[in-house]
């Protein structure tokens, strides 16, 4: 096995959840929510404002993209335990699988390749 990611076939697992989106009419994937799912995949609890902040983002747009890994069930937001005007974000257990199943399907080997 290489050492390099196979990012088509992690691209493709991202079109996959897309289509999951489309079918609940709930928007659809972008690049903001897999950057977003990827540094939530390093950061796995943070408050909403840090990943407006690490991002870039609009307030507007970074609650959008919450919202849509929401919906695909990667992650919680909840109230902030010390400032109730905030929200926590944080990675739940299926985007946790996601993550790493993601991971693995990177490592795979492009198809038509050999070592």
């Amino acid at each position: 096995m290489s050492n390099t990611l196979n990012l088509g076939q992690m691209l493709r697992e991202f079109k996959t959840a897309n289509t999951i989106l489309r079918k609940k009419s709930r928007g659809c994937m972008s690049l903001e929510c897999m950057e977003v799912f990827f540094y939530m995949s390093e950061n796995n609890r943070v408050e909403m404002r840090d990943i407006q902040k690490a991002m870039g983002y609009a307030q507007a747009k970074t609650h959008r993209t919450v919202k849509h890994l929401k919906d695909l069930g990667w992650l919680s937001v909840s109230m902030s335990d010390e400032d109730g005007r905030q929200r926590t974000v944080e990675l739940t257990p299926d985007g946790s699988d996601f993550h790493d199943y993601i991971q693995y399907k990177a490592q795979q080997q492009p198809e038509g390749l050999t070592q």
